[in-house]
């Protein structure tokens, strides 16, 4: 059995981001609480092997999903995010 992974994620519910997250990420084991009237954390927890599935996901939800850790995952949505900037010049 693989070693799970969790990356921790703050959602904005805007747009139904939070009804949405719930059900992109519903197949992923997860907890998520409430930390204001408008924003959600969510600790998910994920195969290693599904890391580059779930940061296109991650992704996909733009500015509605902040990744707060861990720094590696961050750092490899920084990248994706300057690569895709760098193929728009």
């Amino acid at each position: 059995k693989t070693k799970k992974s969790t990356v921790i994620m703050d959602i904005t519910n805007e747009r139904n981001a939070m009804e949405r997250a719930m059900l992109h990420f519903s197949h992923f084991e997860r907890e998520t609480r409430r930390l204001t009237e408008n924003t959600y954390r969510m600790n998910l927890h994920y195969e290693k092997e599904d890391e580059t599935e779930l940061l296109i996901r991650v992704l996909g939800f733009g500015p509605m999903v902040q990744v707060v850790s861990p720094e590696s995952f961050v750092e490899h949505i920084k990248e994706r995010l300057r690569k895709q900037h760098l193929l728009t010049l």
